[in-house]
């Protein structure tokens, strides 16, 4: 719909009153914003589906760094029933694995051989990797106004009506073909 507005504007613009009024059409400028209300609609759809790309490319891009810690041994950042963990949970749930790493590297070497510095160290080195990665996970702090702004513009797309396609019918017999 956004030409047909471009022309429809176009078209009352270049047209007198009388004119307008003899096509049944008696406010010129309310009409005008009526019709530019889908070029508004339009500029919000395009800003939302930008500002959600960005937002997908670094929910994308954290995804993955994620997994590498995962798969170092890092714990999950999802409950048993697939919802997010609250930071205060999760920093328990990863205080609980390094207390159980630190304690499963002493006791296995106990139980079985003298313990060795290699396993220690092998153990002490993914930990300090696992935390080195967690502090630059973010190669950027996290912008929380760019979530807000998209919000914002969701909201400001919601108040606005489109107009009836009996409408947009009515005014595109009125264009000139």
């Amino acid at each position: 719909m956004p030409e047909q507005a471009n022309r429809l504007i176009n078209f009352l613009n270049t047209h007198t009153k009388e004119e307008l009024a003899t096509l049944d059409i008696r406010d010129k400028t309310g009409t005008i914003l009526t019709v530019k209300s889908v070029l508004t609609m339009r500029n919000f759809i395009q800003n939302l589906e930008g500002k959600c790309q960005e937002m997908r490319i670094e929910i994308n891009a954290f995804t993955a760094k994620f997994t590498v810690l995962q798969q170092k041994g890092l714990p999950s950042l999802l409950t048993s029933n697939q919802r997010l963990l609250t930071h205060e949970q999760y920093a328990h749930r990863v205080n609980t694995y390094v207390t159980n790493q630190i304690t499963a590297s002493s006791s296995n070497s106990e139980d079985t051989i003298p313990p060795s510095g290699q396993s220690s160290y092998d153990k002490l080195e993914n930990l300090f990797y696992i935390e080195h990665e967690i502090t630059h996970l973010f190669e950027v702090q996290p912008n929380y106004y760019r979530y807000t702004e998209a919000d914002e513009t969701l909201i400001k797309l919601q108040r606005h009506q489109l107009l009836t396609d009996q409408w947009w019918q009515g005014m595109s017999e009125v264009l000139p073909r």
